[in-house]
C-alpha cells in the first residue's frame, strides 16, 4: 500500500478579513487626522527649511560679491601704486640725468677763458 506524505501548510498564511466596524472606529479616526496633521506640520517646516536656506544663500552670496569688489578695488589700487612708484623712479632717474649734465655744462663754462677775463 502506498504511503501518503502528509500535506504541507500553505507556505503564506491568509490574511484574516478585517472587521467592518474597525474602519471607523474613533481610535483609528484619531491617528489618521494626527497623521494629517503631522504631515502637514512636516510639509510646512521643509517649505520653512527651504526659504531660510535660500535666504542664508542669498545673503553669502551678497557678501561673497561685496567680498569680490572690495578685492579688486584693492587690486586696481595697488597696480595703481605700483604704476606711480615706477613714474617716480623714472622722474628720479630723469632728474639725476639732467643734475648731472648741468654739473658737466657748468664745469665746461668754468674752464673756458671769457672775454671778461
Amino acid at each position: 500500500m502506498p504511503t501518503r506524505r502528509p500535506r504541507s501548510r500553505p507556505k503564506h498564511p491568509r490574511p484574516r478579513p478585517r472587521a467592518q466596524g474597525a474602519a471607523t472606529s474613533p481610535g483609528l479616526r484619531a491617528l489618521q487626522a494626527r497623521l494629517a496633521r503631522v504631515t502637514a506640520q512636516v510639509k510646512a517646516l521643509r517649505q520653512r527649511h527651504v526659504r531660510e536656506l535660500a535666504a542664508a544663500r542669498r545673503a553669502a552670496d551678497q557678501r561673497l560679491a561685496a567680498l569680490m569688489r572690495e578685492l579688486s578695488a584693492l587690486r586696481h589700487h595697488e597696480a595703481r601704486g605700483q604704476a606711480l612708484t615706477r613714474l617716480l623712479a623714472e622722474r628720479d632717474t630723469a632728474l639725476a640725468q639732467q643734475t648731472r649734465r648741468i654739473a658737466e655744462l657748468e664745469a665746461a663754462l668754468l674752464r673756458t677763458p671769457t672775454h671778461l677775463g
